[in-house]
């Protein structure tokens, strides 16, 4: 369907995204004064970012470069994510800045976050609008102001590649009007590289089915056609899917991807050593903060079932829905929640609020369009509560360093271990304690629960440990993944707690943390 865009909504659109690209760069340059300070905020950054540094390292020559650049070894995200990730820090390699954290993170926040999300707001606003009317700019300012919106655009993670490439594949399965050509194929293609980046381009299947079912009924495509159709769309999704993870033709690539999404799925159905809630219930609270009130949400719903059947776009709206639901079932349902799993079905679900304004300004509005008041209403309070969370978000962002418990635990810890920072000491800390490199300790951490011989195999020297994960632990009620072993850890962290852990010393403790030493060494 082809839309005449006006100049002037077109021109204010890409004002608005960079100033707001632009606003951005305050909150992405906190937080990141080092790799340890990363970790203490986020820890998926900190895990991250040694393995994009590693894939831009020179090596000996140009084939074993593209060696360690293809095979990265960290397998929890698809190549497409790390590759356009290292192209974003190789200018930085070149120019010796590789090690600025702070510059090379803000960079990579902006470029494979914030970007991705704004190309895919304004296309879901063209597909809705054409860039044509005055609710082009209001469904923009509306998307952006989506507290998951602005969450997702202040870390370093996969997730705003994968709304954009979510919303590509709907552009083109919608671009292709039911003929199942050309863009049929492109939305395919796209499917593999989204499934490459991170699996939920699987759950395209509803969407894809609709559209050759929907070209049946138009008599757009013969049953022979669509059958066929259906078979190549399969074909070249998985095709861009290898394409897109090259490591895929090496065995032992295979061997470690395979083995990593299993670890994946397993963490996401059960959870990270202890059992993770699933249902309403307990997503509830981050679905609230990030995505809007009870009502709000029902009232969403309900625009995008009737838009079905009153617009002027039945096979959009239907096709945003068809994406929207067996996604969402597995994220509420079959896995415990995080804001951003929700993120590529729920804003494009969101777009469809443009539906309640009409084309053209209208004050004041007749009787007779009471339900068009009574959403209108849900929207504008609905985005005043939106407006007010993103100021505490960014807020919160902005002064994240201040004061920050972690970062006053260790200078205690200075203090307290004094000439011993300065000793080859093998230190333990939990991964959200701030250690910096301004020691010469051998440091390791962790993301596992932690037992007795886990440190008694390592013989560490000092362990420093958050007082928060051992309370996270010890908390009743909480079950293990694994019973026994829970039983081990929780052991460990009870006698942690009560400072008696066997063969340490506890020389401290605070709100924060604990610090205890080996005891032949005090």
């Amino acid at each position: 369907m082809k839309k005449n865009a006006n100049k002037s909504v077109f021109r204010s659109l890409i004002f608005i995204s960079l100033v707001v690209f632009f606003l951005y760069c305050f909150p992405n340059s906190t937080g990141s004064d080092n790799l340890a300070m990363v970790r203490i905020f986020e820890p998926d950054e900190a895990a991250v970012l040694p393995v994009l540094q590693k894939m831009v390292t020179p090596k000996d020559n140009f084939v074993d470069f593209i060696k360690g650049f293809v095979f990265y070894e960290y397998y929890f995200y698809g190549f497409p994510f790390f590759g356009l990730s290292a192209l974003v820090l190789l200018p930085f390699q070149w120019l010796g800045q590789i090690d600025n954290t702070p510059l090379t993170m803000l960079a990579l926040r902006q470029i494979i976050s914030v970007l991705p999300m704004f190309v895919a707001l304004l296309i879901l606003v063209y597909m809705q609008d054409g860039f044509r009317t005055y609710r082009s700019i209001l469904l923009y300012v509306f998307l952006l102001s989506v507290p998951a919106v602005i969450k997702n655009g202040l870390w370093l993670h996969p997730d705003g590649m994968v709304l954009l490439l979510s919303v590509l594949v709907l552009y083109f399965l919608w671009k292709d009007e039911r003929r199942l050509g050309k863009n049929f194929y492109i939305a395919s293609a796209l499917c593999g590289i989204l499934t490459a980046t991170k699996l939920v381009g699987a759950f395209f299947f509803l969407a894809v089915g609709v559209t050759v079912i929907w070209s049946l009924i138009e008599k757009k495509s013969t049953w022979k056609k669509a059958i066929l159709s259906s078979a190549k769309f399969i074909f070249v999704m998985a095709f861009f899917f290898i394409l897109s993870n090259p490591f895929l033709l090496s065995k032992w690539g295979r061997i470690e991807y395979i083995t990593t999404a299993k670890k994946q799925a397993s963490f996401l159905s059960e959870g990270y050593g202890v059992v993770y809630g699933k249902g309403l219930r307990s997503l509830w609270p981050i679905l609230k903060s990030c995505y809007g009130g009870a009502i709000f949400l029902i009232a969403t719903l309900f625009i995008s079932i009737i838009s079905i059947f009153n617009s002027k776009q039945p096979f959009l709206h239907t096709l945003i829905l068809s994406w929207f639901i067996p996604l969402t079932i597995y994220v509420f349902f079959f896995t415990h929640f995080k804001y951003q799993y929700w993120l590529p079905v729920a804003i494009p679900l969101y777009s469809n609020w443009i539906l309640i304004f009409p084309e053209e300004f209208r004050f004041p509005f007749k009787k007779q369009k009471i339900p068009s008041i009574i959403l209108c209403s849900i929207f504008v309070v609905q985005f005043a509560f939106f407006m007010m969370g993103d100021v505490k978000i960014l807020s919160s962002q902005m002064t994240r360093e201040e004061n920050n418990a972690s970062i006053l635990f260790y200078e205690k810890v200075k203090v307290i271990l004094g000439e011993k920072t300065q000793e080859s000491l093998h230190v333990y800390f939990d991964y959200r304690l701030y250690v910096p490199d301004d020691n010469a300790w051998l440091k390791e951490t962790s993301y596992d629960l932690l037992t007795y011989f886990f440190v008694q195999e390592k013989e560490f020297d000092v362990l420093l440990l958050q007082k928060q994960r051992i309370m996270d632990y010890l908390q009743e009620g909480i079950e293990g993944i694994d019973p026994k072993e829970f039983e081990l850890s929780q052991q460990f962290y009870r006698d942690a707690n009560e400072g008696n852990l066997k063969g340490y010393e506890l020389i401290y403790r605070d709100e924060t943390g604990l610090i205890f030493i080996k005891s032949d060494k005090h």
